[in-house]
């Protein structure tokens, strides 16, 4: 009978504390207007999606849809001069979902934490993520990203390349203006260039598939456990350079 008693007790108590839980849970859709000119998006997020736009509207606005425990903290975002920073960190079991919309011309800096992060139209990128996927197209500059993990897609990069990653695969298609450093630990990396540029491709497990235009190239392919399949010829002295290198896996190398 007593031990009846405690276990009444016991599923009282646990359904009490899960009550109280779930009558603490939140929600907010924030909208917010920025008039000062910003030309620096510095990411600082713990948790949760960011989306980046541009427009030819000199406001910046920004979307911000938080999930939360009691109690709102923080407004989600600041200004100091030019810079707009994104504040993820909203307290605790907080996670904030952003879309900003900043103006033309707009680059996007800083670090994003646990969440999927879409950047369209900027005019540059130097940022890193830790975890979640990563798709950045239509950047008018130099894109530089250091991941921890998830897919990176490229498209429409106009500026030089230079990604990281220490799991997940790469891909980049069209991209043009400057040279092209792809490097990732596990994963695959697969690059398509519109025009002719110096590429350095790394990975320890995966394959690695380079397409350029049809020109002159000095090429340097290595790997330890795999084939290698090149289209191009390798010229002596060529201006643009083609560096792929593996541990395991496949190397391609094709013409457009």
């Amino acid at each position: 009978m007593a031990d009846n008693r405690r276990l009444g007790l016991l599923l009282v108590l646990t359904g009490a504390a899960l009550a109280v839980w779930s009558f603490g849970d939140r929600e907010a859709d924030d909208r917010h207007e920025v008039s000062d000119k910003i030309s620096v998006l510095q990411l600082d997020t713990s948790a949760g999606n960011v989306t980046v736009e541009v427009s030819d509207d000199p406001v910046t606005k920004i979307h911000e849809k938080r999930s939360f425990w009691l109690i709102k903290r923080g407004s989600g975002y600041e200004v100091d001069g030019e810079t707009l920073r994104l504040d993820g960190d909203c307290g605790w079991n907080c996670e904030s979902d952003f879309v900003v919309t900043v103006p033309r011309g707009t680059k996007v800096t800083g670090e994003a934490g646990s969440g999927d992060t879409v950047i369209r139209g900027v005019a540059g990128v130097d940022a890193k993520t830790r975890s979640g996927d990563v798709k950045i197209s239509d950047v008018a500059g130099s894109v530089t990203l250091d991941a921890t993990s998830g897919t990176i897609e490229l498209d429409g990069i106009k500026g030089a390349l230079d990604v990281e990653v220490n799991s997940g695969s790469v891909t980049g298609r069209s991209l043009t203006g400057g040279a092209v450093k792809a490097s990732t630990t596990s994963g695959d990396i697969d690059l398509e260039l519109d025009e002719a540029n110096s590429v350095t491709a790394k990975g320890t497990s995966g394959d690695i598939e380079i397409t350029v235009p049809t020109g002159n190239y000095q090429v340097d392919t290595d790997v330890t456990s795999g084939q290698v399949d090149s289209e191009i010829g390798s010229t002596t002295g060529a201006t643009h350079r083609l560096d792929a290198r593996t541990t395991s896996g496949d190397i391609t190398i094709k013409k457009d």
